[in-house]
């Protein structure tokens, strides 16, 4: 990764809260599918965004598989089915049990889940059973980013979908991360914005981050939410 490039393209995590239900139909038989139906929990009532339909499906696993393997087998059966869906690799935590999962984004592409099921199957990748959830669980994606860089270490996702990110000094835990984004939006007049943690990769090892997702976010906004997030961050180091 070049410091010195505005446009970079790198790999990391995303850690996040999204509400999960399972999807019992036009999934491959007896295995276990969830939808996210509020992507975004930072927004409430009025102002969910308008985009807030669920936008992934979360194919559970059996097991963790080897994570390269398990890439060149998407990338194959991509190849193999000729379609352009996004899948990533992760897992969830539910009931404190972690579930490993493949994320596939784009909506165009939901119709097609028990035939890319069942082409990863035939490449020795098995699923859960079916089971029932509905509930808000903390989800960790592995994904390539495309950030284009502006100042003070702020970064616009390429990708679009209004998320921007910034660096952090310090590894956060996601209970910490979630008081500190409490106290930054008890200190804010327009709250309305969704935040996610996690880091990127540098050349110097991983860099620690934050997203933010805002419909009506500028980079004058971005500054703001920043400046709160580093506040909050640089209270909580002194009182541990």
């Amino acid at each position: 990764m070049n410091t010195a490039a505005k446009v970079i393209e790198t790999r990391g995590v995303i850690i996040k809260e999204e509400k999960v239900r399972s999807l019992n139909q036009k999934i491959y038989p007896n295995t276990m599918v969830l939808e996210n139906y509020e992507p975004y929990p930072g927004y409430y009532g009025k102002n969910l965004p308008e985009d807030s339909a669920p936008r992934s499906v979360f194919l559970i696993l059996v097991c963790e598989y080897d994570a390269l393997h398990l890439a060149r087998t998407l990338q194959k059966v991509g190849k193999e089915m000729q379609h352009n869906c996004n899948a990533n690799i992760g897992y969830m935590l539910i009931d404190n049990k972690r579930f490993c999962c493949i994320r596939i984004k784009n909506l165009q592409c939901f119709e097609r889940i028990p035939s890319i099921q069942e082409k990863l199957i035939n490449h020795g990748i098995d699923f859960r059973r079916e089971r029932d959830i509905n509930k808000q669980v903390v989800i960790n994606i592995e994904k390539t980013f495309l950030l284009e860089r502006f100042d003070d270490d702020i970064y616009m996702d390429l990708a679009g979908d209004s998320k921007f990110y910034f660096e952090i000094p310090t590894q956060l835990t996601w209970e910490h991360f979630k008081t500190i984004t409490d106290n930054v939006k008890h200190n804010i007049d327009n709250h309305f914005f969704d935040a996610a943690l996690g880091y990127i990769w540098k050349l110097n090892g991983p860099q620690d981050i934050i997203r933010i997702y805002d419909l009506k976010a500028n980079l004058e906004r971005i500054k703001q939410i920043r400046k709160l997030f580093l506040h909050e961050i640089e209270r909580f180091e002194k009182i541990q």
